[in-house]
């Protein structure tokens, strides 16, 4: 076929490349070393200190801590009593925290796993990438350069603090796997069709892995593959290519699936929690990206002119966010312009090559993706929400670009300059050199101290409250902050408060538990009461010391921390060298077992409850619910159907109130209901249903009280339903600015045996 080029198959790539490919790997790992922590400190990498201890670094650092001690999805040492389960959060990232894992096993902490993940991801880029360019049948030396190219981008460095997308290696693999499809042949001899199932089952489980290392990156692989099979199909007008397309992304679906099955399967049995990773489709606008954004110099840039430039656009344009990390350096952003201009002029015969033509139309669809109010925000519409950081398909662009300037070049070459195609050697070298100096810049030595700083400062406190404390001792911390993806609060950033259990190896922390859960609605609630209800809380959990950081308090926590040390009698045990972190020690604690109580009998434990609902207090069902305390007693298990309340009771405001029990009801009893209707609901047969049975009531527009004799026989029930016939709303009768759909204003609810 014109324009297609034989290449190297990835066996003979590795036989006759395996020392340009070692050599390639070693250099990019000191060199990354080398570019973060200057020379001659690089030349050993640091595995004491992060390379960021900031932001979501601490959050990578908390997975990465709890991957060490068991595994992701638990720990019961944060989110104390309750635990902190991370089955809310799905990610498909199995392989990355895999080997987080190992590395922290080698290395002897996780300090160490995470900065040997981060200069990892550069020698398993590089090959990947020098072995997906011989596929393509790039040379050696143009293949060296592309390879050392695409693993040195900004985006490496810039997304540090979002660790698992250095590892975007999994980019070239896919491209490479597209070449696959792509030059599928439109039919097999029978004697081959043995052999392809097995490469194509090969690749399927191959991609099963892939897909285990972020479940953005699967997409966008998918989004590839499924470009060079529409081509394939384009190209040869039979459908094979498109039924392997298919085939490999179902793999890479199921490989998914694997890795957010354990989250499934969380929801189903814990219901699902709504105030965790939220997403709007609209968030694809905000966190799309702009071809400026891929074109402009990075803005820590070598040359302060240049910097400026990127400074400048990031300064004064509109929806500037992580996207900022997208910026391909001047060979991908010459690789990205041509490829625009090919994908314009190929219809005319420009340099045919098959190979241009599928990166040239996949490098553009995928900047369709990702640019804001493209294809990513129509997936968002039409699809899920779900993935809504389009700009970090930036990377796969970023292969694209190079790649195809890379094979464009070597065209160019042989056919318009011989003579200079014989040095293939001397042009990647300058390329290389070039692209280099623009992509990367110096170590950030006053950056690396102040990390340095901040993280043995909270290492000395933790260890000292380590010591000053029986192991396994548990801590209150204080204030409280929501976790994960919660707003600063003052100075506080939401994962600081992991310093605790990321600097202890025995101690547990009431911070951690995942939003919206049982734990944190407890402690969001008790953060609400006065200091001296909170102290005696947590003592009777167990609790041996309060640590309070500063930085979430308006006025320094100087008022907390006078009150604190008036309750407990004495000053504070420690504080931290940056003064940011106080310690005092809570004598007079229980020490009751906790260790497999459920969420209501560890709060019956603290002698505090609190849930969704809010605080609770305590009653018996003869008592009943008395609406006019605004709170629910601690026999309701949930209210649905209902608005707040309000000084005399509260209303309905839905077509159907159903009280949920903690208990099954008494099979005999009296429901004693004090209750006023609304409207068009005065003097209305009301269907209160309890169980299989169904028994009308009668409200008027005063408080009245209504007494129903139920008898459920031998059936059990645990909620009792209101179904009023006419809810309708205070705008609909007076015209007032009220929207809630009103019928039944409780008073009070008794169940009398």
């Amino acid at each position: 076929m014109a324009g297609q080029t034989s290449a190297p198959g990835l066996k003979s790539i590795l036989a006759d490349s395996w020392g340009l490919m070692l050599v390639g790997a070693i250099f990019s790992f000191f060199f990354a070393s080398i570019l973060m922590s200057g020379t001659p400190a690089g030349l050993i990498p640091d595995l004491s200190t992060p390379y960021s201890y900031a932001g979501d670094s601490l959050f990578h650092a908390w997975m990465a801590q709890r991957v060490e001690e068991g595994w992701v999805f638990d720990n019961a040492r944060s989110g104390y009593p309750f635990g902190s389960s991370f089955l809310d959060f799905p990610g498909s990232d199995g392989g990355s925290h895999l080997a987080i894992k190992l590395l922290s096993m080698l290395g002897g902490s996780w300090v160490a796993g995470v900065n040997l993940f981060f200069l990892l991801g550069f020698p398993v880029c590089f090959v990947a990438t020098f072995a997906t360019s011989r596929v393509f049948g790039l040379n050696r030396s143009f293949a060296m350069a592309a390879g050392l190219l695409y693993t040195f981008l900004p985006f490496h460095f810039l997304r540090l603090q979002h660790l698992f997308y250095t590892w975007y290696f999994i980019a070239p693999v896919f491209f490479g796997l597209a070449l696959s499809v792509y030059r599928t042949c439109p039919s097999l001899p029978a004697k081959g069709q043995a052999s392809t199932r097995g490469k194509l089952a090969g690749m399927a489980l191959g991609l099963i892995v892939l897909a285990s290392f972020g479940v953005y990156y699967a997409l966008f692989g998918v989004i590839v593959i499924a470009m060079a099979g529409v081509l394939s199909w384009i190209k040869t007008g039979r459908p094979r290519g498109m039924g392997k397309a298919a085939a490999l992304c179902a793999a890479v679906v199921f490989g998914i699936l694997i890795n957010v099955a354990p989250n499934l399967l969380g929801n189903f049995t814990e219901g699902r929690n709504p105030e965790v990773a939220k997403r709007s489709f609209v968030e694809s606008e905000i966190y799309g990206l702009k071809m400026m954004q891929l074109l402009l110099p990075r803005p820590e840039h070598r040359s302060s002119t240049l910097a400026k430039v990127g400074q400048a656009y990031n300064s004064s344009t509109p929806l500037i966010n992580e996207n900022n990390t997208s910026s391909m350096g001047l060979i991908g952003a010459a690789g990205f312009l041509l490829a625009l201009l090919y994908v314009v002029f190929s219809p005319a015969g420009v340099l045919a090559d098959e190979r241009l033509r599928l990166v040239a139309a996949t490098t553009l669809v995928l900047f369709l993706f990702a640019t804001i109010g493209g294809l990513g925000s129509l997936f968002a519409m039409l699809v899920s929400p779900s993935i809504r950081g389009w700009n970090r398909i930036s990377i796969f662009i970023a292969f694209g670009a190079i790649l195809f300037l890379f094979l464009a070049l070597e065209l160019l070459l042989h056919r318009y300059a011989p003579r200079l195609s014989r040095y293939p050697a001397a042009v990647a070298s300058a390329m290389l050199l070039v692209g280099l100096y623009d992509q990367t810049s110096p170590a950030c030595l006053g950056c690396n101290q102040l990390q340095k700083n901040a993280f043995e400062s909270d290492r000395a406190f933790v260890h000292a409250i380590e010591q000053a404390l029986p192991q396994g001792a548990a801590i209150y911390q204080l204030p409280y902050i929501g976790f994960p993806e919660t707003p600063p609060l003052h100075r506080l950033l939401n994962y600081q408060m992991m310093a605790g259990v990321l600097h202890s190896t025995s101690l547990h922390w009431s911070f951690g538990g995942m939003k919206g859960r049982p734990g944190d609605l407890f402690y969001r609630s008790l953060a609400q009461e006065p200091m001296a209800k909170q102290i005696e809380v947590a003592r009777n959990l167990g609790f041996e010391g309060i640590t309070i950081d500063r930085r979430g308090y308006a006025d320094n926590a100087e008022a907390l921390i006078s009150e604190l040390g008036s309750l407990l009698q004495e000053p504070a045990t420690l504080q931290s060298s940056n003064g940011e972190l106080v310690f005092f020690k809570l004598p007079g604690s229980k020490h009751p077992q906790l260790q497999g109580k459920s969420a209501l009998e560890i709060m019956q434990q603290a002698g505090y409850q609190a849930d969704a609902l809010g605080t609770r207090y305590p009653a018996t069902l003869d008592a009943g619910i008395d609406f006019t305390k605004g709170r629910w007693p601690d026999f309701i298990r949930n209210a649905k159907g209902v608005s707040n309340f309000e000084p005399w009771g509260l209303w309905s405001d839905k077509s159907r109130v159903k009280f949920e029990f903690n208990r099954k009801l008494p099979h005999r009893f009296t429901l004693v209901l004090e209750a006023q209707a609304y409207a068009a609901n005065v003097g209305q047969s009301i269907r209160v249903e309890i169980g299989n049975q169904a028994y009308p009531i009668v409200l008027q527009s005063g408080v009245t009280q209504v007494r129903v004799h139920v008898d459920l026989g031998n059936t059990d029930a645990d909620s009792i339903t209101f179904i009023p016939p006419h809810p309708i709303s205070p705008k609909e009768v007076s015209g007032s600015g009220d929207e809630r759909r009103l019928a039944i204003g409780f008073v009070a609810l008794r169940i009398v045996e």
